[in-house]
């Protein structure tokens, strides 16, 4: 949409009523250092405005929260944050980092991260003039599991090629009397946005803080500022990260033997995690309800679990065994990339872990999106119908036309024991199969852990063929027993995740 002009908006925000609010200082560790920030936080805020600062990029902000710079004092932003607040939208406010440097991404990504862990809103990156090249690339560099849109002012040249990769919800509005503005270009510049709209507005007096900062038109642009918000902040908050699929120690394979498979359905995260005893017998633990704790945050016990032999027919779920032994938490920074941590009888342990990629295409994992023409199985799977063998079950990641399947059942002992079909090859339409192995490794605690200590027997094979995109068929061959089970996804919250 292209608005060139703007005639009757000031009623949109016409001498507001004072909003309640709080304001603090906030020094946010960043870069071995602290970023300063000024956070203004309306009651129930609906939307976050992090304001990077043009000129200097110094706000001066102090410990009481007055801010006596240039800076502060032109910043329309500054000036309309009572309005603001109103319309339920709370600002950030960054100032220089406390090693002086000013506009770093790293420092604004911490500033986000900072707002994002405290709301669940979208977040809006604000500035211009001379920090327009770094909105332009902080909006075109957060991971896109980041709910973000962005908004321009007054803005200096886009000479660089972030404009043309931000592919989110982006405004621009300057004033039409500016004569150092290039509010056009930027528009044009902004080539991948999905949504992109340009207002010039008009009036006010060149005096003090000049055209170029809207004097006596500042209530006029907050409220073209709302008002965009207001059309596209739902659009900002559509894509909700989803951690569903395989997961090992970063870098990758550098503990090659070990993984976690999470399936994520609403707020809940069902991990099973696939390691060694102190024995070196493969173990699994199972996280069955990671709760939400903030966002990229899931935290849930662990349980070790004992029963029927894989083999036992009828498998009876009755003599299944729980034990809690643990928990454990993921904390991810973006849908690729997060930490594991956990205490199991008694010893914490945290590591780095990130997405197995084994082939190409890798799907995408969402709540809102249907299986599709051709369905990708990449799920938690049991015994169909549903519960009717509750206690074991099969993960599957689904890549290019590769299935790697973990089946988490029971030896002949009653212990829990896990089988891997790493490379299980398309054979036909949906059918998959190949060879499954049985490892021994390093104990869960060994610090180090060397995937050299890891050695995989083949022990079987396996095949799953799919009637649908939610039910099919387990057969499988280990150590000289054949079984054929109906299986179908585990589903235990709405909306589930369907990937693609």
């Amino acid at each position: 949409m292209d608005i060139r002009n703007l005639a009757a908006l000031l009623l949109a925000l016409a001498s507001p009523a004072l909003a309640a609010t709080t304001t603090s200082v906030v020094d946010i560790p960043s870069r071995g250092g602290s970023q300063r920030i000024l956070y203004v936080v309306p009651d129930a805020p609906r939307a976050f405005l992090v304001h990077v600062p043009g000129g200097d990029g110094v706000f001066g902000i102090q410990a009481d929260g007055s801010m006596g710079t240039m800076t502060a004092t032109c910043s329309p932003v500054n000036h309309q944050r009572q309005a603001f607040a109103a319309a339920g939208i709370g600002i950030a406010f960054v100032d220089a980092h406390s090693s002086g440097s000013v506009r770093e991404y790293a420092d604004i990504l911490e500033v986000v991260r900072y707002v994002r862990a405290r709301h669940d809103v979208p977040v809006w990156i604000i500035g211009g003039s001379a920090s327009t090249a770094a909105v332009a690339f902080a909006a075109a560099t957060l991971p896109e599991s980041i709910p973000v849109g962005v908004v321009f002012y007054s803005t200096s040249q886009p000479f660089s090629s972030a404009f043309a990769q931000i592919r989110r919800p982006a405004f621009v509005v300057y004033h039409s009397g500016d004569s150092g503005q290039f509010g056009n270009q930027v528009y044009n510049a902004l080539t991948a946005a999905p949504v992109r709209e340009r207002l010039s507005l008009s009036g006010g007096t060149d005096a003090g803080c000049g055209f170029h900062l809207f004097n006596g038109q500042e209530s006029a642009f907050s409220a073209a500022v709302v008002s965009f918000i207001d059309r596209h902040n739902a659009a900002t908050a559509i894509a909700q990260p989803n951690y569903q699929g395989l997961w090992w120690r970063s870098p990758a394979g550098s503990e090659s033997g070990w993984g976690v498979n999470i399936t994520h359905q609403s707020d809940t995260l069902f991990a099973t995690w696939f390691t060694y005893d102190t024995d070196g017998r493969g173990m699994w633990l199972v996280m069955s309800a990671g709760t939400r704790t903030a966002p990229g945050a899931y935290s849930g016990k662990l349980y070790r679990t004992t029963g029927p032999a894989f083999s036992a027919t009828p498998f009876n779920p009755a003599q299944v065994g729980v034990t809690e032994v643990g928990t454990g938490s993921f904390t991810f920074t973006d849908t690729s990339n997060g930490t594991f941590a956990y205490t199991v009888n008694g010893i914490s342990q945290s590591k780095p872990i990130t997405r197995q990629v084994y082939a190409s295409p890798v799907p995408e994992c969402s709540t809102s999106t249907s299986a599709g023409a051709t369905p990708n199985y990449q799920a938690l799977w049991w015994a169909s119908p549903s519960g009717a063998e509750s206690g074991w079950g099969v993960n599957i990641t689904h890549q290019g036309e590769i299935l790697f399947a973990t089946w988490f059942t029971y030896d002949t002992d009653g212990r829990g024991m896990w089988l891997v079909m790493s490379g299980g090859a398309r054979t036909a339409p949906g059918t998959y199969s190949g060879e499954l192995y049985r490892t021994t490794g390093p104990a869960f605690n060994t610090s180090p852990w060397m995937s050299s200590g890891v050695v995989a027997t083949a022990v079987g094979t396996a095949t799953f063929t799919f009637s649908g995109a939610d039910n099919g068929t387990f057969t499988y061959t280990v150590g000289g027993v054949t079984q054929s089970k109906a299986i179908t996804r585990q589903v235990y919250a709405t909306p589930a995740t369907v990937c693609r």
